[in-house]
């Protein structure tokens, strides 16, 4: 929903809004920072992993080629920070 309303909200005309790749940066976002949220060994080794095979997409979040709808990534991308945040299990005190 995030890179949607981001999208309509600051979307440059004349370019391509359509794709499902608001979405993939939603998930990449959500998988990158579970591990920062949760502080579980699982989800830190899980995210360090997301970062090593999928890291290098994070620049797609910026301006780069012209026509081509990089609000999307990047509401996409908060919005996966979010969810990572409100899921998040919390933390038990020892």
């Amino acid at each position: 929903m995030s890179s949607g309303l981001g999208t309509w909200l600051i979307g440059a005309p004349n370019s391509v809004h359509i794709g499902a790749s608001g979405v993939i940066f939603g998930y990449f976002g959500f998988l990158l920072l579970r591990g920062y949220f949760e502080r579980s060994v699982v989800a830190i080794g899980f995210s360090l992993l997301v970062a090593f095979f999928y890291g290098s997409i994070i620049w797609g979040v910026l301006p780069n080629q012209p026509g081509i709808s990089w609000e999307g990534h990047l509401f996409g991308f908060i919005g996966g920070i979010l969810a990572a945040r409100l899921l998040a299990k919390p933390q038990r005190q020892s």
